[in-house]
């Protein structure tokens, strides 16, 4: 059992996998508003980022995607809002907690929430741009560019977005 519905295919299997991994991320929020230091707190986000990340490894047969009956841009929209709204919840406790106790801090937790909204989007498109496939190497540079110079991140985007609707065409159309 999860805690999500049974659509998105990557927080259910991933979840089950890592799920011990949240009540650490938890802990280390706790921690940090109990010591008073806001980077320990800012790493909790940050793993449970990464976890998020490592969901999205791992491929679905062409025939769940297929099933969809979607278009490319509609299955790519829902991939991303099922991914941001799963994460979003999974990280509400120790953004709320980290709110209440850093509140001089409001804006680096904004601004690292919508940094891993988009590193979040770019690892959903990098998927569906190398599928059937698993990603390869010029992805996983592309993402490592944008990881050391955020700025490169919208040109990342929108080259996954347009090679994940060529490659998704071919498979719901």
């Amino acid at each position: 059992p999860t805690p999500f519905s049974k659509q998105p295919f990557e927080f259910t299997i991933g979840f089950r996998k890592t799920f011990y991994i949240f009540p650490i991320a938890y802990f280390l929020t706790y921690i940090s508003i109990s010591v008073g230091n806001f980077n320990l707190g800012v790493f909790s986000i940050l793993l449970i980022a990464l976890t998020c990340f490592s969901y999205y490894g791992k491929l679905e047969n062409e025939y769940f995607i297929w099933n969809f009956k979607q278009s490319s841009k509609e299955f790519l929209l829902n991939k991303t809002k099922t991914c941001l709204t799963y994460f979003t919840l999974l990280t509400l406790p120790s953004i709320i907690s980290l709110s209440i106790s850093f509140y001089n801090e409001i804006a680096i937790l904004i601004v690292i929430l919508i940094l891993c909204y988009a590193y979040l989007l770019t690892i959903i498109l990098a998927k569906y741009s190398a599928f059937p496939n698993n990603m390869h190497l010029p992805q996983g540079i592309l993402i490592l560019m944008s990881f050391t110079f955020p700025p490169i991140l919208f040109v990342v985007i929108y080259i996954f977005y347009s090679k994940s609707i060529k490659k998704l065409n071919t498979i719901l159309k």
